[in-house]
């Protein structure tokens, strides 16, 4: 059996290369937005337990964890136009 080299087979290999890049950019932000969620969901009761007067209990982790996630994603936003912004500009940058 011959392996043919053609555009079809480099562009299949390329797409498997695109998409395994996705994939584990993707896994690595679900698992620090998750790990976001986790640490301010038990922010309230940590806070408590430092001796902070705040209220403990379900309905105000789910609150901080949503304020988590709300404030991680439009930081993960921004610094992704940042880097965008540093791509385009990355050419026309002089040396030192």
């Amino acid at each position: 059996m011959a392996i043919e080299i053609t555009y079809g087979t480099i562009l299949i290999f390329l797409a498997f290369i695109v998409t395994i890049f996705v994939l584990y950019k993707l896994l690595k932000f679900i698992l620090r937005a998750s790990l976001v969620v986790v640490a301010t969901f038990v922010l309230p009761w940590v806070a408590r337990y430092v001796g902070l007067p705040i209220q403990a209990n379900l309905e105000t982790g789910f609150l901080f964890a949503f304020f988590g996630l709300s404030i991680f994603l439009i930081y993960e936003f921004f610094h992704f136009i940042v880097q965008f912004f540093r791509m385009l500009i990355w050419p026309f940058k002089k040396k030192k």
